[in-house]
């Protein structure tokens, strides 16, 4: 869908360099997260310094600041193994002893429950 201009709206981009009839602190704030301080505000919206201060008196806006927006001028990759974060223990190979047993007497080659060689 396009937008038409409608006679008599004002635009808030600054392009015409006339400050718009309303601004919200919805669009402070998001200025503010996106970076644009105080000063860039002022130069975004075409404001005078005290209009600014003002606007920084409301109750939504006392104490803002701009967010510091820093970027690298490089792709960070970890490249770390990733570690799962429901692993409770570490696995740990361990060595089992194993005796061999020899002779007929501990061999026992099935077990049927009758054993006819035994005495009760």
């Amino acid at each position: 869908m396009i937008e038409a201009r409608v006679p008599g709206e004002v635009d808030n981009t600054q392009d015409s360099g006339i400050t718009p009839k309303q601004i919200s602190t919805t669009q402070i704030l998001e200025d503010l997260e996106n970076g644009i301080d105080r000063k860039g505000i002022q130069e975004k919206y075409n404001l005078e310094t005290w209009m600014v201060a003002e606007i920084f008196k409301h109750p939504k806006l006392k104490g803002k600041k701009a967010k510091k927006v820093r970027k690298l001028p490089f792709e960070f990759i970890d490249d770390t193994e990733t570690v799962d974060p429901n692993q409770t223990s570490i696995p740990v190979e361990t060595e089992y002893k194993t005796t061999e047993v020899t002779g007929d007497d501990h061999m026992v080659d099935s077990f049927d429950g009758d054993d006819d060689d035994f005495e009760y």
